[in-house]
């Protein structure tokens, strides 16, 4: 009981709550789970003979449903509770999956995926809206670090399970169904905390896009920027004409270096202007790939910059969540958070897009003329707006 009492004591020095300790356990299994799903799905039709394009458009669905489902978040939260909402969307997510497999009509296949999507991405938004909620101001950079660190693990063990299982079983697929029951008891055993609202956020949800744009626009680009390196990284290191032993690492790097490195920035956006830490990774986005175009040459090097470059890529969404959250409160802080994913969505549906364009025109200076330049224009925001708050 002593030992127990003084772990508690230490978890609330750090700044975790037993909210913020329930929420980002969910978001561990919910993490494992995505990064599960659609690579396995986009294997399965692919071995199916189903085309690339057709499994792109099916893919789309997961980021089209966020983008239609977040701006309903904060008004389901309300209705229901943020633990209750939450712990009934992950099993209602879980029950989607296997039908992932099973079933062989597109046109029923991609309202499933949209279905999926929606109870996923209203469940990011409210465990977001929960960590920031429960979480004082001066551990909230700790904390949202701690959070995307998880979350990036999260994303990486995936993969691994399609590594461990192969496709062209259900075996798979029914594991990430059990990832998102296992996801939604940490939701309901906290739900006594859960950060519950009665008003109704006080503006449109439009208007939550524009209120904090140092954060909103900031999780587009990364989003672009991530989502892009997923898909084109590979691509782009076979066009600088690496090895298949080497192009995997190119992404892996990026993922690595998300991990090693969000921690370390939210400490210390917790001691300094948080704007100032997106600016210093706003211009590190674009430098990084200014960098990383003239270093190709030499894997190795390439390697280092992209795992340098994606943690502090990554900064920017784990600063400015956490930037977002000293804004607003209540059903206010759910709608702001809402509108984060749904940016987050939006960055992720159209990266890829403008990537793919410019490495068909550029093959090996598209994906950092693309992003770096996105990153450059998010600099120039920041840099904005830094000086219109101080003047």
């Amino acid at each position: 009981m002593a030992l127990n009492g003084a772990i508690k004591r230490r978890l609330v020095r750090w700044g975790l709550t037993r909210g913020s300790i329930a929420a980002i356990s969910t978001m561990i299994s919910v993490g494992i789970a995505i990064s599960l799903l659609s690579p396995l799905l986009a294997l399965t039709l692919a071995e199916r003979g189903i085309t690339e394009r057709t499994i792109g458009l099916l893919i789309a669905a997961l980021a089209a449903s966020a983008l239609f489902a977040t701006p309903y978040a904060p008004h389901i939260a309300r209705r229901f509770g943020t633990a209750n909402t939450i712990a009934a969307l992950l099993p209602l997510s879980a029950c989607l999956i296997p039908f992932a497999y099973y079933v062989t009509d597109l046109h029923v296949l991609f309202v499933l995926l949209f279905g999926y999507g929606m109870c996923v991405s209203v469940s990011f938004a409210l465990s977001e809206f929960w960590i920031n909620a429960v979480t004082r101001e001066g551990k909230r950079g700790l904390i949202m670090g701690i959070y995307a660190t998880v979350l990036s693990i999260g994303f990486a063990l995936g993969p691994i399970i399609i590594a461990a299982t192969g496709i062209g079983t259900p075996l798979p697929f029914f594991i990430g169904a059990g990832l998102f029951v296992l996801a939604a008891l940490p939701a309901w055993k906290a739900r006594d905390v859960s950060p519950d609202f009665s008003e109704s956020p006080t503006r449109g949800f439009v208007s939550y896009i524009f209120a904090v744009p140092i954060s909103t626009i900031g999780v587009f680009v990364f989003a672009m920027a991530e989502s892009s390196g997923f898909a084109f990284l590979p691509l782009w290191g076979q066009h600088l004409g690496y090895s298949t032993a080497v192009v995997p690492l190119l992404a892996s790097a990026m993922t690595l270096g998300n991990v090693a490195l969000q921690i370390p920035l939210g400490l210390v956006s917790d001691r300094m202007d948080k704007r100032l830490i997106l600016l210093a990774c706003g211009l590190f986005g674009a430098f990084g790939m200014l960098i990383a175009y003239f270093v190709a040459d030499s894997w190795y090097w390439l390697i280092l910059v992209l795992f340098v470059w994606g943690g502090a890529s990554a900064g920017i969404y784990t600063v400015g969540l956490a930037h977002l959250a000293s804004r607003f409160r209540g059903g206010d802080l759910a709608a702001a958070n809402s509108a984060f994913v749904f940016c987050y969505a939006l960055g992720m549906m159209i990266g890829p897009l403008s990537v793919g364009e410019a490495m068909d025109r550029m093959p090996s200076a598209g994906y950092p003329l693309v992003i770096g330049g996105a990153f450059a224009l998010y600099a120039i925001v920041a840099a904005a707006r830094l000086v219109r708050s101080r003047a």
